[in-house]
């Protein structure tokens, strides 16, 4: 059986319909929030690929309290073959060291952690994967990146953001890439200073090395000359 918005139009090619994992995800709440591509149900790995290149798990907080080695062995399982691999997280819990845990799992496992806060946002982000699925991994990261960015209503000019990124860059070991996602995620420079280290480390891709030098650059005695 195949499910999809009935709003679609006969153009849509057959091959460009979000795949679902019937057996795992029959019955999730994010999918009545599915309306802008449409899609199909299959006997796939992941919970969801966004063309057949792009594997994502789904995975709620308050799930992974309680099966704490479910996903582990979801990625361990069900990861192989896909060139980008995604897991998006519901944070339905108080995150902390949950999702510090999650993010260097995902860090040393190669998969990229993307969060959400609602079943409508989850689906907002399995939209725009899908959207993105015949580009490159980190130019579906950056179409994630920038959804967010206006959700956290943070500046669009240009210049502006050049100009953050390029102070957080100065940062030891902290790269231009490092220092849009530390923008993305906390939404200005004033919440990423005040950051302490474990809050820092739940931005994706950021390491404990990488926590603890922006930790202690914001707290660093400045002499004067």
């Amino acid at each position: 059986m195949e499910i999809s918005n009935p709003n679609q139009s006969g153009a849509v090619l057959l091959n460009s319909k979000l795949v679902i994992n019937r057996k795992r995800q029959e019955g999730n709440p994010v999918l009545k929030y599915i309306r802008n591509v449409p899609f199909e149900w299959a006997d796939i790995k992941a919970d969801f690929e966004a063309g057949k290149e792009m594997g994502i798990l789904y995975l709620s907080l308050k799930w992974h309290k309680l099966h704490p080695n479910y996903i582990e062995t979801r990625i361990n399982n069900d990861g192989i073959g896909y060139a980008v691999k995604v897991l998006l997280v519901l944070v339905n819990v108080e995150p902390r060291h949950i999702l510090r845990e999650l993010n260097l799992f995902c860090y040393r496992t190669g998969w990229t952690l993307m969060l959400c806060y609602s079943a409508e946002e989850a689906a907002e982000y399995l939209e725009n994967l899908h959207i993105s699925r015949n580009r490159n991994e980190q130019s579906a990261v950056n179409a994630m990146q920038e959804r967010k960015k206006k959700r956290l209503c943070l500046s669009d000019d240009d210049s502006k953001l050049h100009q953050a990124i390029k102070f957080l860059s100065v940062i030891r070991s902290l790269t231009a890439s490092d220092a849009q996602r530390l923008i993305v995620t906390f939404g200005n420079i004033q919440k990423i200073a005040s950051a302490d280290i474990d809050r820092l480390l739940l931005c994706p891709g950021l390491g404990p090395t990488k926590a603890r030098n922006i930790h202690a650059f914001f707290r660093a005695t400045f002499q004067k000359t």
